[in-house]
């Protein structure tokens, strides 16, 4: 699990060391879950308090005045603080939060309205963060920043709300105003005034708040240059999919490749390695899988919903990520070339209770590429598949031959299938040619687009073959020049 960054906003007379000491009973025992950030305003080097004056108008006179209240007024030193803060975000960033007290939440709330929701910053929408936890805050009188609420694609994000019921100096009733410029707004009462509460029951909410974020999907990675991990399922930290960023960004959405390493589903952590970080030399964005196998105790289904899920998964986040949801590809290797076209000519043989996306993103992807695949369960198929294999994917269940030819994939290879690139070595004496020449002819026999290379030489689990000797060593750049042909641009 990633610690979370969280931005933190002090009040009107307060500093980061006075909102530190203001946190510390809510924050404690958080450590590893979230750094907090706590900062100055800009202000305060000259003397001044908080992030801006309410005024009558932009030539009064600075007057102590955080503007809490129904009052119109204009808020003197509102556009400085704003540059500052786009400032921080690219110098200090990435914040994954924000957390804000007082005026300090009041800021918060304004910020959101600033906040771009598919994560691509712009002029008008300079910030990129995932939640707000919002304490004793009150929304602006100034018109001028009246508009910033009216972005509601911006307020759809998750908020805490920590409301004093005895609170006269931010009147509670205002807090629930603010509250309700979010959609889904998560409102923590007490019984006290003006103050960061950290009674059992709120740091028991707000804990497991952050830890639900922190299981979340970051809407920043869409311009990230730094590998990712993301969990594949709510709740639980593995398995989990590395995202890993070509190293320029793009204005226009990118193809990804989703990788399935080797292991004979025992581990999912065989062949392939460097595969992702190769995609992203390439232009795409390379997402290396992990999956059920049999060091997890995890068998099939979990093993093909874990598939299943990544895909879905990365097509659903699509706009986030800046990912064409069309150009979604598998890559597998050995087993995990059995798992990527089991995806692709099973996209809906299973359906976890738990997949929210199941009934609406398809988890077929539309390009496959498959080295040295395992590829047939057929038993009385000779030279017969990679020895435990099959009882590693369905673990202690009962492989007949009926259920051992409902998972040879070669068997269901029909017209609807996505286009294929697959190789493999006539020496391999792991899982022997044949398989992928089974596929191949299946693809033929279906007029589906097939590129079979067979190389004369190498051992099984060569990966990208970089350091191989003979021909092999090239597959990758045939690989580039057939996903060019099918639109998969490989421009760096």
């Amino acid at each position: 699990m990633k610690k979370l960054r969280i931005l933190c906003l002090h009040g009107y007379h307060g500093n980061a060391n006075v909102l530190r000491n203001q946190m510390s009973t809510l924050a404690r025992g958080m450590d590893q879950l979230a750094e907090f950030v706590c900062v100055d305003a800009p202000s305060l080097a000259q003397g001044d308090f908080g992030w801006w004056h309410a005024v009558r108008d932009e030539n009064s006179p600075n007057a102590q005045d955080p503007g809490v209240g129904k009052a119109v007024a204009r808020y003197q030193g509102w556009s400085r603080t704003r540059d500052w803060l786009i400032t921080l975000f690219e110098k200090e960033g990435p914040f994954d939060g924000i957390f804000g007290f007082s005026q300090g939440a009041s800021l918060a709330a304004l910020l959101v309205g600033l906040r771009s929701p598919d994560g691509k910053p712009t002029e008008r929408k300079p910030l990129v963060f995932n939640f707000v936890i919002l304490v004793g805050g009150f929304l602006a009188n100034d018109p001028a920043l009246a508009n910033l609420y009216d972005i509601k694609a911006s307020y759809d994000l998750p908020s805490i709300h920590i409301i004093g019921q005895s609170d006269f100096i931010v009147p509670s009733d205002y807090s629930r105003e603010v509250s309700r410029q979010f959609k889904d707004p998560l409102v923590l009462e007490h019984n006290g005034g003006h103050i960061v509460a950290g009674t059992p029951e709120i740091r028991k909410q707000v804990s497991a708040f952050l830890e639900q974020q922190a299981l979340q999907p970051k809407t920043r990675v869409a311009t990230g240059l730094q590998p990712v991990e993301i969990p594949l399922w709510p709740g639980r930290i593995h398995p989990s999919m590395r995202l890993v960023f070509p190293k320029t960004a793009s204005a226009h959405p990118r193809p990804a490749m989703l990788i399935f390493r080797g292991g004979g589903y025992a581990y999912p952590s065989g062949s392939g390695d460097g595969s992702a970080e190769w995609a992203a030399e390439h232009g795409m964005v390379g997402i290396e899988v992990e999956y059920g196998t049999r060091s997890t105790q995890e068998y099939f289904p979990e093993n093909y919903a874990d598939a299943a899920r990544s895909m879905r998964l990365v097509r659903g986040s699509a706009l986030e990520w800046n990912i064409d949801p069309n150009r979604i590809g598998v890559m597998g290797y050995s087993a995990g070339g059995h798992l990527a076209s089991l995806l692709s000519t099973h996209p809906n043989t299973w359906k976890a209770p738990e997949d929210n996306l199941a009934d609406h993103i398809s988890a077929r992807p539309d390009v496959v590429v498959l080295a040295y695949p395992l590829i047939s369960f057929v038993e009385g198929y000779s030279p017969g598949a990679f020895a435990g294999s099959v009882e590693n994917f369905f673990g202690n269940k009962p492989a007949n031959e009926s259920r051992r030819r409902e998972f040879s994939n070669e068997l269901h290879v029909d017209d609807t299938h996505p286009p294929v690139f697959i190789w493999t070595t006539q020496d391999d004496g792991i899982v022997p040619y044949t398989h992928a020449q089974l596929f191949a002819d299946a693809c033929h026999r279906a007029r589906i687009p097939v590129f079979f290379k067979l190389y004369p030489h190498g051992p099984h689990g060569m990966g990208l073959a970089r350091n191989q000797k003979g021909n092999v060593s090239r597959w990758t750049d045939e690989l580039l020049g057939w996903l060019s042909r099918r639109g998969f641009t490989t421009s760096k």
